[in-house]
């Protein structure tokens, strides 16, 4: 049945949130069927299933708008200019900020692509 995982190696019988919210009304497919496991299985333990959890990690967190006029500010000072221009750009045409941030974002990323690893270069050395 969708939803519940016998699992003999763990003796447990895994199920979904979606399978235990059936299953807690009475008489209903889903209740019957964990009331006829676990008769057959007294001593397996029911567990609920750990949700999946997103494992990407965003790149860009922390990528805000004062980051990049500090890093334009540090890295390429003459450019400075040019992203002023790029977010009045932008809040020209785009009501919303958000949508502002996106193109504002992709311009920086376009034309700093591997700004971490810029400032990592250009950290302070140990004198030898």
């Amino acid at each position: 049945m969708n939803g519940m995982k016998i699992d003999f190696v763990t003796n447990t019988i895994t199920i979904t949130k979606a399978f235990r919210e059936a299953a807690n009304e009475y008489g209903s497919e889903e209740y019957i069927a964990l009331t006829l496991v676990q008769q057959e299985h007294p001593n397996m333990k029911v567990v609920l299933r750990q949700s999946r959890a997103c494992h990407r990690t965003n790149e860009n967190k922390g990528l805000t708008y004062k980051y990049m006029r500090k890093f334009i500010a540090a890295m390429d000072e003459e450019n400075l200019v040019n992203f002023e221009k790029t977010i009045l750009h932008f809040e020209q045409y785009y009501e919303e900020s958000a949508t502002v941030y996106v193109m504002v974002k992709d311009w920086f990323l376009e034309n700093y692509p591997n700004h971490r690893e810029l400032i990592f270069a250009a950290r302070p050395q140990i004198a030898a």
